[in-house]
């Protein structure tokens, strides 16, 4: 996911458009979670649980494709070995912004996990990991202090999200059908 404050501006002005109820970062956090528990789901379950997300009765056909384009990006990025996978975070504003941000990621990813219906034990390290996350969702945002320390803390926190949603992802999504995970196709 490129994590550009244009992208997380386009996609807030999206839900916002919408009369959606979430975040950007949530609803990237959530499709990465649905992923992760190696769920695959089609267009018209990808709209439900959008529309579920965001609260509303129906999604539009604009909302509905730039989700289906995240949730495809995101799916080669967490697939992919060059480690280039990214959250998508707030960039813009304070430190305590751009925390709550983080913590509406792990949030999502939390929910979309929970509704991707992971089958099957998960390892320690995938159980650990999303102990941790659940922990980086609870954030309060108002206890956060500013300074370089905080800042060095924070993106930290955020590379430990992100590797460990990796680590989530590669124990516990399925191989793609027709070859081991990560098989090398040249």
């Amino acid at each position: 996911m490129t994590s550009s404050p244009s992208e997380f501006d386009k996609l807030a002005n999206a839900i916002l458009a919408s009369g959606g109820h979430t975040s950007p970062s949530e609803l990237h956090g959530f499709v990465c979670g649905v992923l992760a528990a190696g769920a695959r789901p089609d267009r018209r379950r990808w709209q439900d649980e959008l529309a579920q997300l965001l609260d509303q009765d129906a999604v539009p056909a604009d909302l509905s494709a730039e989700f289906q384009r995240i949730a495809q990006e995101s799916a080669e990025q967490l697939g992919d070995r060059n480690f280039d996978f990214q959250l998508l975070l707030a960039e813009d504003g304070g430190i305590a912004e751009r925390t709550l941000s983080l913590g509406q990621w792990c949030q999502g990813f939390l929910h979309g996990f929970g509704v991707g219906a992971h089958r099957g034990e998960l390892p320690p390290t995938s159980k650990e990991a999303l102990e941790d996350l659940s922990a980086v969702s609870q954030v309060d945002a108002d206890t956060v202090s500013e300074g370089e320390e905080a800042e060095h803390q924070l993106l930290e926190v955020q590379e430990f999200v992100r590797v460990a949603v990796m680590n989530i992802f590669t124990e516990a999504a399925p191989p793609p059908a027709g070859g081991s995970k990560g098989a090398t196709l040249h």
